[in-house]
């Protein structure tokens, strides 16, 4: 299945596992995202892009940091925000994403039409993924992986790249379609590139893709292959942080 360059705008990430949820995407959806756990009184723990290694890079070539590191703002800068875990389940997380169009939507009177409160576009959009140990799997080594359980139809979306829990390997995560279409890529590079023949595929409860493992080996090629394509990625890993 052939890739399609990316034409939908980015959304946030979600991912729940053991009572937990991390959400993951653009720095200002992980801000609204945090400002909506707050107001429902959760802690939350955001992590930001690392100031060391920015301020690292100045020491090496100031020339090209003019003015300053102060350009890229001070730790704990929203701007800088690359995550944001809390404590608290898949259907708690959700209700307090839903907690504030509660309360900012006004209630009819007498025979006024009852609108159901709606989420902003950009929160209704985000995609969300459940760890389960034992999700279906093609060529899967491990039998654990990450199942969609929100999702937007269709292909031409952002494929995010995460290196989540192992130093050895990153997932992929996008539309059914979309990820199909790399599994497609990540097939046909392992006939040139090492690596590739250990892609491990998990299937949603539909049995469309879901998400796909790799070993870290592969993030350069894959990452070359789908900037040459025109697909949009979203990256974090650890060296990165």
């Amino acid at each position: 299945m052939a890739l399609t360059p990316t034409h939908r705008s980015r959304s946030p990430y979600i991912f729940h596992f053991d009572g937990q949820t991390v959400a993951l995407g653009e720095p200002d959806f992980l801000q609204r995202i945090n400002d909506r756990l707050t107001e429902q009184s959760y802690t939350t723990r955001p992590t930001f892009w690392d100031q060391a290694y920015l301020a690292d890079l100045s020491m090496q070539n100031p020339e090209n940091f003019s003015p300053g590191l102060e350009q890229f703002g001070a730790p704990g800068d929203p701007a800088l925000l690359n995550s944001v875990g809390v404590s608290c389940s898949q259907e708690e997380f959700w209700s307090a994403m839903y907690a504030r169009s509660f309360a900012s939507t006004p209630w009819s009177k007498g025979e006024e039409t009852l609108y159901m409160p709606q989420l902003p576009s950009w929160l209704e959009k985000a995609r969300a993924w459940v760890f389960d140990p034992i999700a279906p799997s093609e060529g899967a080594i491990d039998a654990a992986g990450w199942v969609r359980v929100r999702g937007r139809d269709g292909g031409g979306q952002p494929v995010g790249l995460f290196q989540l829990t192992s130093p050895d390997s990153f997932w992929v995560f996008g539309s059914d379609v979309d990820l199909a279409g790399v599994a497609d890529l990540c097939r046909s590079l392992a006939k040139l590139r090492t690596g590739f023949d250990q892609i491990s595929v998990y299937l949603g409860y539909d049995l469309s893709c879901s998400s796909i493992a790799l070993p870290l080996e592969c993030r350069q090629p894959l990452e070359e292959e789908l900037f040459l394509m025109g697909v949009d990625t979203e990256t974090l890993f650890w060296d990165e942080g």
